[in-house]
């Protein structure tokens, strides 16, 4: 799938050929968050997030997407990919996702991605009924939207802006009417950036079940991390990485235990340090890690197209656009069947 809807990015007034040293926010604030939200987002998300940020928010979203039961018992004892086979897991993961950031839901090699994964989740609910309601969707991808977000709140650093607030919303509002639910497509998405916070908060308060599976698919998963960047005598530094920044009460579910209370305090710190660093002191880099990495002789695996399905329903460019416009409160039970060509 090569062809794509027009996107805005051509006429935004920061060109690779007369970018300031600084020019990263200064063009998301030039932008219209209702009608640039996939620039908005792919200049939040994947210029100054690199490899290791990205492999982070797969190792703390894992154990967050599987709190219910059925997600662990799928993940860890009925596909067992993350625990058999777990870089190769993440980079299938991460591919998708590099894909979704960088093009954006009205782009079709993004929608392709997102059908893939689609037909995948559809296969998989046969096999244990129940695994993926609309509600556990709209938690995923309003997880994922917030995540960076919350992340540089941990680390004593500002939150997203207010556009960046309100493009994170309408972007992934339009990437949850693609997305496929045993309940249909989502189509009544929290209808702001606080609305998604509430969500996710609310859910992660949700009194779930403890599992076995989920602690060994959490443990596959932080080990897959503690392999890619912390081998050898570095893992003790890894394990506390993720101890310090994944949140109590996943911690508490998927039995991983705590940080050291010293060691989270510097970690945090140093994330902080760290982001300052990248965003607000040195210069923006001129092309995003995916656009690097496809410079690369030997492109990294998780930078490596990801696999792609036909759309089901055929449309052309104007109804698919109008599609991803439409409200994010669109719907009377938060989702819609579709129907199948």
């Amino acid at each position: 799938m090569t062809d794509q809807v027009e996107t805005h990015e051509s006429n935004t007034e920061f060109g690779p050929s007369h970018r300031p040293k600084k020019w990263i926010a200064q063009e998301i604030e030039s932008l219209d968050p209702e009608v640039d939200y996939e620039r908005i987002w792919k200049l939040t998300m994947t210029y100054h997030i690199d490899d290791f940020l990205m492999n982070l928010v797969y190792t703390l979203g894992i154990p967050a997407f599987t709190q219910p039961p059925n997600g662990s018992i799928m993940m860890g004892e009925i596909t067992r990919k993350a625990a058999d086979y777990g870089q190769k897991r993440a980079d299938d993961t991460l591919q998708h996702f590099w894909a979704w950031f960088e093009y954006g839901p009205s782009d079709l090699r993004a929608r392709g991605s997102v059908e893939h994964v689609n037909r995948i989740h559809e296969a998989l609910s046969k096999r244990l009924p129940g695994t993926f309601p609309a509600r556990d969707v709209i938690y995923t991808s309003a997880w994922i939207g917030v995540a960076y977000h919350r992340l540089r709140l941990a680390a004593g650093l500002p939150g997203f802006t207010e556009k960046q607030k309100i493009a994170t919303q309408r972007y992934w509002a339009a990437v949850g009417r693609i997305f496929w639910s045993e309940d249909g497509y989502v189509t009544n998405y929290p209808e702001s950036f606080d609305a998604m916070l509430k969500f996710v908060e609310e859910y992660e308060a949700e009194p779930w079940e403890q599992v076995e599976s989920g602690r060994l698919l959490s443990q596959a998963i932080n080990e897959q991390f503690y392999d890619a960047y912390f081998p050898g005598a570095l893992r003790a530094l890894g394990e506390q990485i993720v101890l310090s920044l994944q949140i109590p009460s996943i911690r508490k579910l998927m039995q991983m235990g705590d940080p050291d209370p010293a060691a989270q305090k510097l970690i945090l710190k140093g994330l902080g340090v760290y982001l300052a660093l990248v965003e607000d002191v040195l210069p923006d880099p001129t092309l995003s890690t995916p656009e690097r990495a496809r410079l690369e002789k030997v492109r990294p695996a998780q930078h490596i197209d990801p696999p792609s399905s036909p759309l089901r329903c055929p449309v052309s460019s104007a109804a698919r656009s109008e599609a991803v416009a439409a409200p994010a409160g669109a719907g009377t039970n938060g989702t819609s069947k579709g129907k199948k060509s």
